[in-house]
């Protein structure tokens, strides 16, 4: 099995129609969106401050996440939003799930992210508190609660930080 993280816009026609198949459980489409979703967020402005970033399984995609910055920062990730890059919509096709590809794009995207953006100091993302499986993802890879988050209400988020 070859693995491949690669920009979406370097897809070949075929591999951008088979990013449509890319298919979640009802439970992760609540707390991610879908694939379609994903995709929408690639027409913000300006371009120069979105990335969406494909994982390639033997060349066909299996995996999808989008990185933004500066201008398109969400509002609780812009304190230090010249060297914020901020980490979205993260999903592994559920017929690929369980086998470590989430855990390998997340160790791969400090690399990704100095490549991509070398201003990038710290890396955040947030996840609701009901997400169990992807905030214990997040915290064994080294990724840490900010306090300002701390509320554990159903349908509240927390906020974590990953220092470059």
């Amino acid at each position: 099995m070859h693995l491949t993280l690669t920009r979406h816009e370097s897809l070949a026609p075929a591999q951008q129609q088979e990013l449509l198949d890319i298919a979640l459980h009802a439970e992760q489409i609540r707390h991610v969106g879908d694939i379609h979703g994903g995709l929408h967020t690639l027409t913000a402005r300006p371009v120069c401050d979105i990335q969406g970033f494909v994982l390639l399984i033997d060349d066909i995609p299996r995996g999808f996440f989008v990185l933004k910055r500066g201008s398109l920062l969400p509002d609780w990730a812009r304190e230090r939003a010249d060297v914020t890059t901020t980490l979205h919509a993260l999903m592994i096709d559920r017929r690929f799930q369980g086998q470590g590809l989430g855990k390998q794009c997340l160790r791969a995207l400090p690399a990704l992210v100095r490549d991509l953006w070398p201003e990038t100091e710290q890396l955040m993302l947030a996840v609701e508190v009901g997400n169990h499986p992807a905030r214990q993802l997040y915290l064994t890879l080294g990724w840490q609660e900010l306090p300002e988050s701390s509320c554990n209400q159903a349908g509240f988020e927390r906020y974590l930080r990953l220092t470059l």
